[in-house]
């Protein structure tokens, strides 16, 4: 087998590889108990821990000492991608979809606040913004015809992304509040994939397979800035605005990397004439910059409950050999919380999302708008302290809230052709194909507790 034959069979390998540029599309699961209580609506007129993430100048006007814990406790996701396995072969294509279920329990938020002066305060706060993974195991195997051929196609991929940093909030004013935010991000990708095809004629004796194999692992630093303003021009109108800055990457180092492609036909005595390919894989050392982003929203507050709106947008993104290229995209939430006694809050939000991405054109690469709602509740019980005590009473909140999200939209298919088993100088080739129809199904159970003193 000629070299060049080999690097063709060895397409799918960096297609693979690229499958964890975008893996999934949608909003930022709430951060915080507040954010789940009002579906995620909180630059405007949010208040507490969250707020180091949404909007820093939330914390001007807070007024007390705060810790907050909270969790997804469980996020099960369903994937489904028609058509994500297309097999070419001389009598036709047979296509089969590509189903993923995961299940995960990830905590997504802790913070610290601090009032260090009668119009400030200062938040310690880490965040887990982005957790994914993706387990697929398609085996299919059959006969068309003369042809009888197999395959597979098994991927394993898990990212996940920390933020941990200081946030400060200032009251300039009792309609008028800024703050701003500094963020050290850590992520990890790991990603293994394997494809191998097999083709065979029963007729002509002609046969011929290949496998792909690729794995990485990375792990990734860089930081991020925010900051934002709330003013109050009336007694029930809340407006604020948030900026997010591009992440930027300043290191990234690849623990391990490999990418093998081989191949063979036509077997003779009992064996086959093989040749293994090994390509360059180039992981650099620098990240794509993501883009800025803008959070502007609008709130109207009465005695007992908030009604948000909110939108973002962010900016777009060339291709490189790092990234894909992106549009200028937008979200959309609105949320309400309202106090039904003295102790139980209930909430409840919409949100709306649209993928950035441009085209997707590598196998599982997710090109997805997301829909989606939230319904939640809290129990905040005060307990007063004896009159030695530095603090009049103590605040246990605790939050639950059931969210619900569907995306729809493309992902990259894989395509292996078996159609030329009877031509000796061509390869089986496994490539990235065309995008196809694809959905993501994810249900998470929030819960936090928080404390105020």
């Amino acid at each position: 087998m000629r070299s060049a034959n080999g690097a063709a069979s060895a397409v799918v390998a960096a297609s693979l590889l690229a499958a964890h540029g975008v893996a999934a599309a949608g909003d930022t699961p709430p951060l915080g108990n507040d954010a789940a209580l009002a579906g995620g609506a909180m630059v405007a007129a949010g208040r507490g821990g969250s707020m180091a993430w949404y909007n820093p100048a939330g914390l001007g006007a807070n007024r007390r000492r705060r810790l907050e814990a909270t969790a997804q406790l469980f996020t099960l996701r369903l994937r489904g991608v028609d058509d994500g396995l297309v097999t070419s072969l001389a009598a036709g294509s047979l296509r089969s979809p590509i189903r993923g279920r995961e299940l995960q329990v990830v905590p997504n938020s802790t913070s610290f606040v601090l009032h260090v002066a009668p119009a400030v305060s200062v938040a310690l706060a880490l965040f887990v913004p982005d957790n994914d993974e993706i387990n697929v195991d398609e085996f299919k195997e059959g006969r068309r015809g003369a042809i009888q051929y197999a395959q597979q196609v098994k991927v394993s991929f898990t990212r996940r992304r920390y933020d941990f940093g200081p946030s400060v909030g200032w009251e300039i004013a009792p309609e008028v509040r800024i703050g701003c935010g500094a963020y050290l991000v850590y992520e990890k990708v790991a990603y293994s994939s394997r494809v191998w095809a097999l083709g065979h004629d029963q007729i002509r004796g002609h046969e011929k397979f290949v496998q792909n194999e690729a794995s990485q692992d990375v792990r990734s630093w860089g930081g991020e800035l925010v900051a934002g303003v709330q003013w109050q021009p009336t007694r029930y109108l809340h407006l604020g605005l948030a900026i997010r800055s591009p992440r930027f990457w300043f290191s990234r180092r690849s623990v391990r990397s490999s990418v093998e492609a081989s191949g063979g036909r036509d077997p003779e005595a009992g064996s086959y004439g093989e040749l293994t390919y090994v390509p360059r894989f180039a992981t650099g050392l620098v990240r794509t910059n993501e883009p800025v982003r803008g959070t502007a929203g609008i709130a109207y507050e009465w005695p007992r409950g908030t009604l948000s709106v909110e939108a973002d947008v962010s900016a777009a993104r060339r291709r490189s050999t790092d990234a894909d290229e992106l549009r200028a995209a937008w979200a959309m939430r609105a949320g309400v919380r309202a106090r039904v006694t003295r102790q139980i809050w209930l909430g409840g939000g919409l949100f709306t999302a649209r993928s950035a991405l441009v085209s997707a054109d590598e196998f599982l690469d997710f090109d997805l708008d997301s829909y989606g709602g939230s319904l939640s509740g809290a129990l905040v019980r005060p307990v007063r302290l004896g009159r030695r005590e530095r603090a009049h009473r103590i605040v246990f909140n605790t939050t639950v809230a059931v969210r619900y999200a569907f995306s729809v939209g493309r992902a990259g298919s894989l395509g292996i052709d078996l159609s030329q088993l009877a031509n000796r100088e061509l390869d089986v080739t496994v490539t990235s194909g065309l995008p196809v129809r694809a959905r993501v199904h994810d249900l998470a159970l929030h819960v936090g507790s928080g404390i105020s003193f």
